[in-house]
């Protein structure tokens, strides 16, 4: 897809002499004229070897400057916190990228961005929109769905920098389509109850099926009363090789349990009284309705048909519960 009405520009924080960065007055001139993306980190190479990736095909437009060096530019600017990553137009506003720090995800927002927050679609377009971005949602709406239609795109406009959304005509009554193609899983909404259940439905719609437990959800996942997996890791390469393996198994008993990975590092001492040894991955499966814990002891490789087969052991009793006080093999 090509990007002819605006050229990005990233503004880095580093002293890395890996970057190419420009100077401010440089900056500002292609800032002034064109939609600037804004990336800002301070004293951490994170960001560096994905931000190469990007320039891999993005060469013309994408370059940085070194706010070390641009203080006072970077904060004229708006930066005020690191790391972020900001996308910038000629008219002062701003769009604030909120995905993850990888050259795909990158490439995904500059790609959805220069879209319109909502698209049109025919009979003739819509399989092929389907497929366009990670999540996509379509809103089929007739002529008497004003007000729903309204709320469509009023989320669509709130969200449209991590999903794509478009517009066709109603078919069978009001509905809204969403297909994570992420996970393979499309949903579909037919009642719309309150002003807000267009965006609650985006957000469900757009969750991951095996999402990253941390401080601000990890509630969420105690309160719906289903047994959580719980696989402990130590970097985002065994993150994306256990999401990679373990996405069907996720998907096939959904309705049942939560999968989720869990920072060996942040959740060390949640490791530890799970039966996983601390500073390790491994897994363990929780029942937060009496307090039931299994880790997964078993020596071959992990895989999804091993821990499928660990499931059903749980379930017909062959395994018991593992209890700290007990004595017991870490994982």
């Amino acid at each position: 897809m090509k990007f002819n009405h605006f050229a990005p520009v990233s503004l880095l924080v580093s002293t890395s002499t890996a970057w190419n960065h420009v100077a401010g007055k440089e900056f500002l001139d292609q800032k002034s004229s064109e939609r600037a993306l804004i990336a800002c980190t301070r004293g951490s190479q994170a960001l560096e070897k994905e931000w190469i990736a990007v320039q891999e095909t993005e060469r013309d437009r994408v370059v940085s400057i070194d706010c070390s060096a641009e203080a006072e530019l970077c904060q004229r600017s708006g930066v005020s916190s690191f790391p972020s990553i900001r996308l910038y137009h000629p008219d002062g506003k701003q769009t604030r990228y909120r995905g993850p720090r990888k050259a795909a995800a990158v490439k995904g927002f500059l790609r959805r961005t220069g879209r319109p927050a909502v698209s049109s679609v025919t009979d003739k377009n819509a399989t092929a929109f389907q497929s366009i971005d990670d999540v996509v949602l379509i809103g089929h709406f007739g002529l008497r769905d004003a007000h729903l239609r309204q709320h469509f795109t009023t989320t669509a406009e709130r969200y449209h920098d991590r999903y794509s959304f478009a517009l066709a005509g109603a078919q069978q009554g009001p509905r809204v389509d969403c297909y994570n193609n992420l996970d393979g899983l499309q949903r579909s909404m037919t009642e719309f109850p309150s002003p807000g259940s267009i965006e609650s439905f985006v957000k469900l719609c757009s969750t991951p099926l095996i999402p990253e437990l941390t401080r601000r959800n990890e509630l969420s996942f105690y309160e719906s009363r289903k047994s959580i997996v719980h696989y402990f890791v130590r970097n985002d390469k065994e993150r994306e090789e256990y999401v990679a393996e373990m996405r069907p198994l996720a998907r096939k008993y959904e309705e049942y349990l939560h999968f989720v990975t869990t920072d060996a590092n942040e959740y060390s001492d949640a490791a530890e009284m799970m039966g996983v040894k601390r500073g390790s991955k491994g897994l363990s499966v929780q029942n937060p309705n009496n307090g039931d814990l299994f880790p997964y002891t078993r020596k071959e490789t992990l895989t999804a048909g091993g821990v499928e087969a660990f499931l059903g052991d749980i379930i017909q009793g062959k395994v018991q519960p593992w209890r700290p006080d007990v004595g017991h093999d870490e994982l």
